[in-house]
């Protein structure tokens, strides 16, 4: 994506210049997005360079300003497919220069280069080396629509959840995410979901479950603040208005919920019940073994 000229491209640029850290703040950082992979890849011409306001920018200046490179910003039309491929053959580049490798290794994961196909097979040798290649398979299976892989990816490199979160699936259950994958522990498994998106996603699940069957062994997850909120989600499915202020917030803002003045428990079902029973047994269980919130 082009930065904008008159005016408004000399605030922006002025504004970036002001974000940028010490070492960005230089020549070479508001240039042209395509200039960058062409420096990357020495095939900058003289012609390209005098798009730079003030001198040719470094390798270095051009790998980091490869940031914003994102897979997102061809699906939003923000950037050409061909742009990014041109991204990506210069991060791929920069992966074997051992000054910029391991920035290259981890800008080609956070711009989900996994998720373009063509790619691929360029960008995998990059992870051998970088020893990612179990993170990039796992993802490539993900974002091909492979729900296990996606489980596996979240408990085996939950704390990469700005990358896992990309593969979001919007109807993932309590059921997939129990048992854990091979290698995993039960009695590790909830520690594996410790990452702010894992327990997002977690939370997000184990509601989503209460549509269907709870498997009661997953409710191991979930820590005793989570099973307090899964416990009053029965109620708040029906409408419940809740006096805690906190449960009050929660629930507001799920677009599901429509409170009800008028709630009465006789609105939960036999379902309902059993869900409450498993629930309230799960809380009973953590409160014995001493598990914190």
């Amino acid at each position: 994506m082009k930065l904008p000229t008159g005016s408004l491209g000399c605030l922006v640029a002025f504004i970036l210049a002001l974000a940028a850290p010490p070492a960005l703040a230089g020549a070479g950082c508001l240039c042209d997005v395509d200039l960058y992979p062409k420096v990357l890849l020495g095939k900058a011409t003289a012609q390209d360079l005098s798009r730079c306001e003030e001198g040719r920018p470094s390798r270095e200046d051009a790998l980091s300003c490869m940031r914003a490179l994102s897979y997102k910003n061809v699906k939003q039309g923000d950037q050409t497919a061909e742009s990014f491929r041109l991204g990506v053959d210069a991060l791929v580049a920069a992966s074997k220069d051992k000054a910029l490798s391991k920035g290259a290794a981890n800008l080609l994961l956070s711009s989900q280069s996994y998720r373009d196909s063509t790619v691929r097979a360029k960008v995998r040798p990059v992870m051998v080396a970088a020893g990612r290649a179990p993170l990039w398979d796992t993802l490539v299976s993900a974002s091909d629509g492979d729900a296990a892989a996606f489980t596996r990816a979240l408990y085996a490199y939950c704390e990469h959840y700005n990358v896992i979160s990309e593969l979001a699936l919007e109807d993932v259950t309590l059921d997939q995410l129990w048992p854990p994958p091979a290698g995993v522990k039960p009695a590790d498994a909830r520690k594996r979901l410790a990452c702010p998106y894992g327990q997002n996603l977690l939370m997000a699940a184990a509601i989503r479950s209460l549509q269907g069957k709870v498997p009661a062994d997953a409710l191991a997850l979930l820590s005793p603040a989570q099973l307090r909120l899964l416990r009053n989600a029965v109620y708040a499915r029906h409408g419940r208005v809740f006096q805690a202020k906190d449960l009050q917030d929660f629930f507001s803002r799920e677009p599901w919920y429509q409170p009800d003045p008028a709630y009465t428990d006789a609105r939960l079902t036999a379902e309902d019940q059993q869900h409450l029973t498993l629930i309230q047994a799960a809380e009973a269980k953590a409160a014995k073994g001493g598990r914190k919130g």
